[in-house]
Formats: structure tokens, sequence, C-alpha cells
């Protein structure tokens, strides 16, 4: 006799293996002078996850996806690239761009900057701030559609890059 697993047991054990490993995971970071890498004045921040971006992704009838990557431009320059999609052209879309700096301890807003469009399926950006050499940057954006009076957003959090000294 076989047995038809209901989609609501399915989600229900998927959730709590998902939240149980990463309460066994944990955060791994740096906590002392040696593990400071060559050219950085703070210890390395710790590794984060965007779990919500996915979580987020399911609730939502128009905000289809969303990405952004950081990459070092030059010695006192960075970049982030990011993407915006909706499940179908929008009245409006955007993406606003939040460069972060580890402190040792926090990150801190050190930049921000936005794109938008109207009438449209998706939005591609890309914004380049000036940054201080010895630190560790991330970018945070916040990916947004209106529709018919419905908003929508989800928030990315990039990996960390070291701008070396």
């Amino acid at each position: 006799m076989s047995r038809i697993r209901s989609p609501k047991r399915i989600a229900s054990a998927l959730a709590v293996s998902v939240l149980l490993s990463l309460s066994l995971a944990g955060g791994a970071y740096a906590d002392s002078a040696a593990d400071i890498a060559p050219g950085a004045l703070t210890p390395p921040p710790p590794v984060e996850m965007n779990l919500d971006s996915s979580f987020n992704i399911l609730a939502n009838q128009y905000l289809l996806d969303y990405f952004s990557s950081i990459g070092k431009v030059s010695s006192t320059q960075v970049g982030i690239n990011a993407t915006t999609s909706a499940s179908q052209a929008v009245d409006s879309l955007g993406i606003n761009y939040v460069l972060q700096r580890w402190t040792g301890s926090a990150w801190v807003d050190s930049g921000a900057s936005y794109d938008n469009g109207t009438s449209r399926a998706s939005l591609s950006g890309s914004k380049t701030f000036s940054v201080q050499a010895g630190y560790y940057y991330r970018a945070k954006t916040i990916h947004w559609v209106k529709e018919s009076g419905t908003y929508e957003e989800g928030t990315y959090h990039t990996s960390s890059i070291l701008v070396a000294q």
C-alpha cells in the first residue's frame, strides 16, 4: 500500500530541517588579532546567508527574483551590480543600493543610490562607490515592485569583500 504525502507535511518537514541545520551550523568568524588578513584593519565579518530572499519570493505575487553582487573596481572604489525581476510588466520597479562597511563588530551604511523604471518586467543596474582601503564591504540591495496598488520588496546582502591597503 503506497502512502501519499501531503504538500503541507513535506513543506513542514523541509522548514524544520532547514531551521535545525541553521541552528547547528552557527556563525563562524574571526575573533582575534591573529585572524586579521594582510591589508585589513579589522577581523573579517561573520558569514551570513540570504535566507529571507528565498522565503520572500514564495509569498510574492509580482516580485519574481532579485540578486546583487559586489566587486572591487580599484583600491578606492567598489562596484555593485543588481537585478530585479517581476512576473510581468509592472507599473514600477526599482533597486535601492546601500554600501555597508564592516567596523570589526557591526555593519554601517557608508553610501547609497537607486535605480527605478516603469512599465517593464525587469531592471538591472550598477553603481560605483568610493571606499577606504583596509575595510570589508558588502552591498545591501532592496528590490521592489509596484503593480495596481500592490507593493512588494525583498532585501539581498552580498558576500563581503576586502579592499586591502
